[in-house]
């Protein structure tokens, strides 16, 4: 059984931080596997609408059938 992980905006950002990108990219490394599934909120939806482009495209990167 796959696990539903929640994306806050903080580990989406993460992802190109150097402190925290080693376990952000894992994570992301999982959904885009299939092994686990991401949970993204509505608020976290639209805290992303207003960072840089580089971090939207994030959540582009991770396949439809591995978002809910």
């Amino acid at each position: 059984m796959r696990q539903r992980i929640y994306l806050d905006t903080s580990v989406i950002g993460g992802y190109l931080d150097k402190e925290f990108q080693e376990w952000s990219r894992k994570l992301f490394d999982e959904f885009k596997t299939g092994k686990n599934i991401a949970v993204i909120s509505d608020v976290t939806l639209d805290e992303i609408e207003n960072a840089r482009q580089e971090v939207r495209d994030l959540l582009k990167i991770i396949p439809e059938e591995s978002k809910e």
